[in-house]
């Protein structure tokens, strides 16, 4: 019940932001019915980026919701090893499991970007020699 009513809150909060508050109403709108800004955009991102409809994501509590909502796309539904050696998807695993996940994604994006930037590198190295081929051989 709690993860249905986290997506429906998130959907409402949303509607609410855009349609019935003038520019920098909300955050005051939010004081009024009590509730910390943190936690509306939590609920707000999770009912933009995940299914209501998926059962297990209606039994996870915000945290996890919101982790997941901000795992890319493609990796929600995939399978993952956990570090004790489980392999889950992330609507199956704990939060501490997904701060794990999200870390180790996080590291291997900085590992792509930095081999990705020696590829670049390497390439305009590679440029540079042939164009000193090239005035060699013209000389």
């Amino acid at each position: 019940m709690a993860g249905q009513s986290i997506f429906e809150i998130g959907r409402r909060l949303k509607h609410v932001k855009e349609n019935d508050l003038a520019h920098g109403g909300f955050g005051k709108w939010l004081e009024t019915i009590n509730l910390n800004r943190f936690t509306a955009s939590k609920m707000m991102k999770v009912s933009e980026k995940l299914n209501p409809n998926v059962y297990t994501y209606t039994q996870l509590g915000l945290n996890a919701l919101e982790m997941i909502a901000t795992l890319p796309e493609e990796e929600r539904t995939k399978e993952h090893t956990t570090s004790k050696g489980e392999v889950k998807t992330p609507d199956e695993m704990t939060v501490r499991e997904l701060r794990e996940l999200k870390k180790q994604l996080k590291q291997r994006d900085e590992q792509n970007a930095q081999l990705q930037s020696q590829v670049e590198q390497a390439q305009r190295s590679e440029e540079i020699a042939r164009k000193q081929l090239e005035e060699v051989e013209n000389r």
